[in-house]
């Protein structure tokens, strides 16, 4: 009796989700800047589903929901939406549930994504566009230089001298296809990480109000890099120049990859650092502290956030990676 109760309570609740996420599905298909947002969203019901039953009543409410959508708008786009809301929302489920450590979540939130955007890639190629990520790559390139160039021949017949023309040339040179090519899997993980993190907060801020425990995320300045990532992905590097020794097509994709990591990292932790020492050393407010911050990241001295996470990774100015703690006997 308490089965068919708690079967007949999981069916409703599902169907409930089911029907949630085909309403925010078809919102974010005809209110294009809500699709944004739609992006974070449409795991949350998934996550919650999980939380309250177990994968399978859950992956059965991801499949209906993809059929539904696939029957009131587009079976490709039903396709690719449900493997975002549904690997997402299973995971974050499943690390909520299982009370998974914020990192260890941010983590498999980012690898999920990851594999997320691989798939719906690969069917965007094949089902979709057949040129490969190559010619589509290369069409796009075209089309910006195509605008770039129209652009150029109006400021030109308005009076533009050509050394100022010279200029915007020189400010607004594309990337090859080429260098794009090599710097999409630091791209892929950088983005998948800032995905998984304000996928984190945004969920945290709707779980709450729903009364579900989930372990609070950690302030930025409570961010660091401990040793072992900066380490491992220092070794990349070196694995990337060994086999551009080697003459190995691949050594270009690895060494470029590495060096955006790295540069990625220490800017995270070197603005982590920064925002530590405003609000603890200096009692700076959020709004002077967001001022000195935007003023100094978008500008030519936000190198110094750069060297600062490497100072930090080498000394660990906060005292917070547990690997450099001395042992207490």
């Amino acid at each position: 009796m308490h089965n068919r109760i708690y079967n007949t309570k999981s069916m409703i609740e599902a169907g409930l989700i089911t029907a949630l996420i085909v309403v925010i599905m078809m919102i974010n298909v005809y209110l294009p800047i809500f699709s944004i947002f739609g992006m974070f969203i449409l795991p949350i019901p998934v996550t919650v589903l999980y939380i309250r039953n177990n994968y399978k009543v859950t992956l059965g409410a991801v499949v209906i929901s993809g059929i539904l959508i696939a029957m009131l708008y587009n079976p490709i786009s039903a396709l690719t939406s449900s493997i975002l809301f549904g690997v997402t929302g299973i995971t974050f489920g499943y690390c909520i549930k299982s009370d998974k450590k914020v990192s260890t979540t941010i983590l498999m939130l980012a690898m999920a994504s990851i594999v997320v955007i691989i798939l719906n890639s690969f069917i965007y190629i094949k089902l979709i566009d057949n040129r490969g990520i190559v010619g589509n790559i290369t069409d796009s390139i075209k089309i910006m230089q195509d605008s770039l160039n129209m652009s150029k021949d109006i400021y030109a017949k308005m009076g533009v001298s050509k050394e100022q023309l010279a200029v915007i040339d020189k400010n607004f040179q594309l990337p090859t296809t080429d260098v794009i090519l090599k710097t999409m899997p630091a791209v892929l993980i950088v983005m998948s990480f800032i995905s998984a993190y304000m996928n984190y907060i945004i969920t945290l801020l709707i779980v709450k109000k729903l009364r579900y425990k989930m372990k609070p995320m950690i302030a930025f300045s409570e961010i660091y890099i401990n040793t072992r990532i900066g380490s491992l992905v220092g070794i990349m590097l070196l694995i990337g120049l060994l086999l551009g020794r080697s003459q190995i097509p691949i050594a270009q994709y690895v060494i470029i990859s590495a060096e955006y990591l790295l540069q990625f990292i220490f800017v995270v932790d070197g603005i982590a650092v920064a925002i530590y020492y405003l609000k603890n050393k200096f009692n700076m407010s959020k709004r002077t502290r967001f001022i000195i911050l935007l003023f100094t990241i978008f500008s030519p001295i936000s190198v110094i956030y750069l060297y600062l996470g490497l100072a930090d990774m080498i000394v660990d100015f906060r005292k917070l990676d547990p690997y450099r703690r001395p042992r207490v006997e």
